[in-house]
């Protein structure tokens, strides 16, 4: 772990900051605990220390996509959307993912124990068919139980939704990010599974431009910096983290112990040591299981059609050489 005063020597000697700070702007598809990250790179100064004037914007995915190629936005964490665009000849790549397994949970009524017991129950995603209705069924599936006896419920991305619709009755059990775990385990609610324990496949990818990438390769190893220095103080200092950025997150009633405690959820998704590159098995599962079964593709996808991830290798290896020289 850096202590901040051998991080900010590291950091200048890794880059020549501008004289100038260059204004730029990150798009994230939501204000959860997902995206924490990005929020404390602001708070805590990582985007400055790189030359960099950051402002954060909340767009969903195909909005951030289009306001990607418009120029709106330098960089996007609507990376799944955005690499299916991407199939259909949008000039965007890949260059970074925040996890290395899905962030999901699946909770239930607490009169459901295991994932056997939900044979005809209905479940509550965002919409059948995609990313987390394919995760779940195969959590059911490993439990005994065959997708056909599952009923699919569409309750849009609202945690809290789900929560009420498993009270109700209305649903028996439902996907939830890290922190709609903590409020649907204050609400009497069982966790039947962490989704990431499955397999890995990276998420929460972040993208940009083809030309930005052609043309201000630097900016992009800044930006690259900056947001994963964030995202290892979220793993490893959730304190200092959410005291970074609460204030930008959109928790409703959550007290500060319990976005310690969904961090702490999310960040079994996440790597040791370095994040942010994700293994060659995770890319393989995200290419299948994120581009070519939502779009129905039957032939193999080559990596580099969608993915541009030689300056995050380049920053992970900078960045564990200078862990190495601070022991």
């Amino acid at each position: 772990m850096f202590c901040s005063a051998a991080l900010s020597i590291i950091v200048s000697a890794l880059i020549a900051i501008p004289a100038h700070a260059e204004k730029i702007r990150t798009a994230i598809p939501q204000a959860n605990l997902n995206y924490l990250s990005i929020h404390v790179a602001d708070a805590r100064g990582f985007f400055k220390d790189e030359g960099l004037d950051n402002e954060t914007v909340v767009i969903s995915g195909p909005l951030a996509t289009a306001a990607l190629l418009s120029g709106d936005v330098d960089f996007s964490g609507g990376g799944g959307s955005a690499m299916r665009a991407a199939l259909k000849g949008a000039p965007v790549k890949g260059i970074y993912f925040q996890s290395e397994k899905v962030t999901f949970y699946l909770v239930a009524d607490p009169s459901i124990k295991t994932a056997g017991e939900l044979k005809g129950k209905r479940i509550a995603v965002s919409s059948p068919g995609d990313s987390q209705d394919r995760i779940m069924t195969m959590f059911a599936e490993r439990g005994g139980v065959a997708s056909r006896d599952l009923v699919r419920i569409s309750m849009g991305s609202d945690t809290n939704t789900r929560i009420a619709a498993i009270k109700s009755g209305a649903a028996h059990a439902a996907i939830v990010d890290p922190g709609g775990l903590v409020f649907a385990q204050k609400e009497g609610l069982n966790s039947l599974g962490f989704m990431g324990d499955l397999f890995p496949m990276p998420f929460q990818g972040f993208v940009t431009t083809e030309r930005k990438l052609k043309e201000q390769p630097a900016q992009v190893k800044r930006w690259l910096r900056a947001a994963i220095r964030a995202l290892m103080l979220v793993r490893d200092r959730p304190e200092e983290a959410v005291e970074a950025g609460m204030k930008k997150l959109q928790l409703g009633r959550a007290s500060k112990a319990m976005i310690v405690e969904g961090i702490k959820n999310y960040v079994r998704a996440l790597p040791q040591g370095v994040p942010g590159l994700p293994s060659a098995e995770g890319i393989k599962n995200f290419l299948e299981y994120d581009i070519k079964i939502p779009l129905g593709m039957k032939e193999d996808i080559a990596p580099e059609r969608l993915l541009n991830l030689q300056l995050v290798k380049e920053v992970k290896e900078e960045l564990e050489a200078a862990q190495r020289r601070t022991k």
